[in-house]
């Protein structure tokens, strides 16, 4: 074989072992997601047409038609078999919303970054039991793509699996029209745009939101109230000194979710929205813990105003044989008692 035989030889292998090393890595970006919709049980919604494109504009897959969406703000929707495994770039959405009675339309670019770095990193969850009964932690990502939309077109996308759930962007809905025979399925000529609205008002939305309508408005703004950060940590103030806190899995009320895998991670301080339901495993017992909103964020943002950067605790005091908990907030030598959190029980022993 002659030297020019010889390079052109050299070059095909190398070219060839690129290619596989670029198409391995290609495989390994491919995230296979479904895509789901959701929305604050009290203020529900529904989808008249969306998609979600790539770069280039090419359509990955439609946001699901799954009929009336009222699944809670901190959980995922119906996916209604729509899903892609292309990070999407751009968000075209239009909707409606029975509580506010108008259609919102947003049509905006996604952050393909960000959400191809959350797929990368992922996150950590037990496995299937080894020889030995325990249970390995294993690496593992998103599988879902999930789509909020709350009063005053706020509308916040999250990448969510296995009992993890982070915020991707948070997105502005503009007014938009829509005419109701083009969104209904049923046609009745005879009904007006207004008529409709009010029908639909008066069957999805639930009797207790209508009073608080009727009393005070709906509560535009909250959900972005719920995305500020605090800097706090959860503390047990045990009855037995031998114990502690040894994982934690919480949702918070801004919609993200995670596990505290073990008691350092739980001893760390860390940048978080207001808790909405914390599960508590200590060392014999555990517990799970529901937090009102407005009590949480009315004592954060005092904290916050009063001791600025100063981190905060979140103290868990169990009574005597753990049969109830007591809670309170602490910031330096201040500590707040905590009056409207629910217990759901305590467990173990």
């Amino acid at each position: 074989m002659d030297k020019n035989t010889m390079k052109i030889a050299v070059f095909i292998f190398l070219s060839l072992l690129s290619w596989e090393g670029c198409t391995k890595n290609s495989q390994k970006e491919k995230f296979p997601y479904m895509v789901t919709m959701t929305a604050p049980k009290e203020y529900p919604v529904e989808v008249h047409i969306g998609v979600l494109t790539d770069d280039k504009k090419k359509l990955i897959c439609g946001v699901p038609k799954s009929g009336v969406v009222n699944t809670r703000w901190v959980y995922d929707g119906k996916n209604g078999g729509q899903g892609g495994n292309t990070v999407p770039s751009h968000l075209n959405l239009t909707y409606v919303s029975y509580a506010e009675k108008k259609f919102w339309r947003v049509d905006a670019d996604l952050p393909k970054e960000k959400i191809l770095q959350l797929f990368r990193e992922g996150f950590m969850i037990q496995g299937n039991p080894d020889d030995k009964g325990e249970f390995p932690w294993e690496e593992s990502t998103y599988d879902e793509l999930t789509i909020g939309a709350a009063p005053g077109g706020v509308i916040v996308v999250w990448l969510s699996g296995n009992h993890h759930r982070r915020e991707v962007c948070r997105l502005q809905a503009k007014e938009t029209f829509v005419n109701k025979d083009e969104f209904m399925r049923r046609i009745d000529p005879k009904e007006t745009q207004e008529q409709f609205y009010e029908l639909s008002y008066k069957i999805l939305v639930p009797d207790s939101t209508k009073q608080k309508i009727k009393e005070n408005g709906i509560p535009f703004g909250i959900w972005d109230q719920y995305r500020e950060k605090y800097k706090y940590r959860f503390v047990l103030r045990p009855y037995d000194e031998q114990d502690k806190i040894r994982r934690i899995y919480r949702i918070n009320y801004d919609g993200e979710s995670g596990f505290l895998m073990d008691a350092k991670a739980v001893e760390t301080y860390r940048q978080d929205g207001i808790p909405y339901n914390v599960e508590f495993s200590f060392t014999k017992y555990y517990t799970e813990v529901f937090f009102d909103d407005m009590e949480m964020l009315d004592i954060f943002k005092k904290l916050k105003t009063k001791y600025p950067d100063k981190p905060i605790d979140i103290i868990i005091t169990p009574t005597f044989m753990y049969n109830e908990m007591k809670l309170s907030v602490q910031c330096e030598s201040e500590e707040i008692p905590l009056k409207k959190y629910k217990v759901k029980g305590v467990w173990g022993g």
